[in-house]
């Protein structure tokens, strides 16, 4: 009797943790995020401030968006900071926070004023470059019966544009946050209504599901209380102070 209860206490011991165990929830999470995308840092912020009041502190790196997206999904992190709502439904790893976290478009950018994008030379599609990564790009230009030509960076997406090898660029505009806000963009022409309109959420590793809940309850609370609103004031305040010393330190030079 008492080697039976040895060794059904060692096979509890030994056992895996159960996931989502509440009992277990994380002093911090790393996050895989995009490089050079401008709403990234308020994401980042956003949730740093959410993860805050539940005791969590949140750390990031860098990587191209693919990675981001399968380091996520393989627990080599803890969760995407953020992606669109088909995500979740593609990624059975990933656990979507239930409250938005950011809204944003879909922007046409060319170097024809004027372009109709449902214009085209005789039988051929039009030729539209996207971020390698973004999926709501790529999913617009399919969806539109366009060519989608993917680039590392938004430089490489404007150079395409300047060149001519593409027809149009698709932009994001994440809450007023967008590449196209960068002077070098100024020559282009972006096209007066949207493309097309999304919504982005956080997203978990499964292994962490039951803080899905929790955060979009504080997520909620910063939206409503207008938290969410100063902290994108200071981000964008952040961004304009970079590129006033940028602008000097040009003129410098």
């Amino acid at each position: 009797m008492w080697a039976k209860s040895v060794i059904v206490t060692l096979l509890l011991a030994s056992a895996p943790p159960v996931l989502g165990d509440p009992t277990d929830k994380p002093v911090e999470l790393r996050f895989a995020t995009i490089a050079d995308i401008p709403s990234t840092a308020l994401a980042e912020q956003l949730l740093r401030a959410a993860y805050g009041d539940l005791g969590i502190n949140v750390f990031t790196r860098e990587v191209p968006s693919r990675r981001a997206l399968m380091m996520a999904d393989i627990g080599q992190v803890d969760g995407d900071l953020f992606r669109i709502a088909e995500v979740g439904d593609r990624y059975p790893n990933l656990v979507r926070v239930p409250y938005p976290l950011l809204e944003g478009e879909v922007l046409a950018v060319t170097a024809v004023p004027g372009m109709d994008l449902k214009a085209d030379s005789g039988d051929r599609k039009l030729r539209v470059a996207v971020r390698r990564g973004v999926l709501i790009a790529e999913q617009t230009a399919k969806a539109l019966g366009m060519v989608p030509v993917r680039a590392d960076t938004y430089q490489q997406m404007r150079a395409m544009l300047d060149w001519g090898r593409v027809d149009l660029a698709l932009i994001s505009s994440v809450e007023g946050f967008s590449p196209l806000q960068d002077e070098h963009w100024d020559h282009l022409y972006i096209l007066p209504e949207p493309v097309t309109r999304f919504t982005l959420y956080h997203y978990l590793h499964r292994r962490h599901a039951e803080l899905a809940e929790p955060l979009a309850e504080v997520l909620e609370q910063l939206d409503l209380s207008g938290e969410k609103n100063r902290i994108a004031e200071r981000v964008r305040k952040t961004f304009n102070v970079a590129d006033t010393l940028r602008e000097e330190a040009e003129e410098r030079d």
